[in-house]
């Protein structure tokens, strides 16, 4: 017999939490409340402290993320305007402290380490905590309906793979 009170979480509201207890796990920002558009579309609005913090938030997470047939819109705001991803970065150092400038006062991140060459490219490794991401979502498969995922494993959903041709890859701390 089917339960016609059981429902899931659509997707675009579980990559809302995504972002909201991942990235939002950071007092110099908040994840603002989803908006359905028109056509099936959502915006997710993060606002942040600090002009420099926003662009480079906005160089390193998706902006753009598309879920089946919805796509999900992510705006980076400082000071309620929406700021352009940084691009203004020539070493690697520069990279470096962009994924600091970014993350630095969130609660899972750790640092962030650049490896000159892994299978002919540049790698950025983003080390985060050994802890785990919790949120409800209807998760048939938990016994309290929870979603439960590995930190670095929940970022990567929500960071980019890539930025200026340069691999991200979120890991764990040992």
């Amino acid at each position: 017999m089917i339960d016609e009170n059981v429902r899931l979480s659509p997707p675009p509201y579980t990559y809302f939490n995504y972002l909201k207890y991942a990235i939002g796990n950071d007092p110099c920002l908040e994840v603002l409340g989803m908006q359905e558009k028109e056509g099936g579309d959502y915006l997710i609005q993060i606002e942040v402290q600090g002009r420099a913090k926003a662009h480079a938030l906005a160089a390193i997470v998706e902006l753009h993320k598309e879920i089946g047939n919805e796509n999900v819109y992510i705006e980076v705001l400082n000071k309620g305007k929406v700021v352009k991803p940084q691009e203004d970065y020539e070493t690697t150092e520069d990279f470096i402290e962009l994924f600091e400038c970014a993350l630095c006062s969130n609660h899972y991140f750790k640092r962030a380490t650049y490896v000159e060459w892994i299978s002919g490219r540049p790698i950025v490794f983003l080390i985060f905590k050994k802890e785990v991401i919790q949120f409800f979502n209807d998760d048939l498969s938990d016994y309290y309906n929870n979603f439960n995922g590995v930190a670095a494993d929940v970022f990567r959903e929500v960071l980019k793979p890539v930025v200026h041709e340069i691999g991200v890859n979120p890991s764990t701390a040992k």
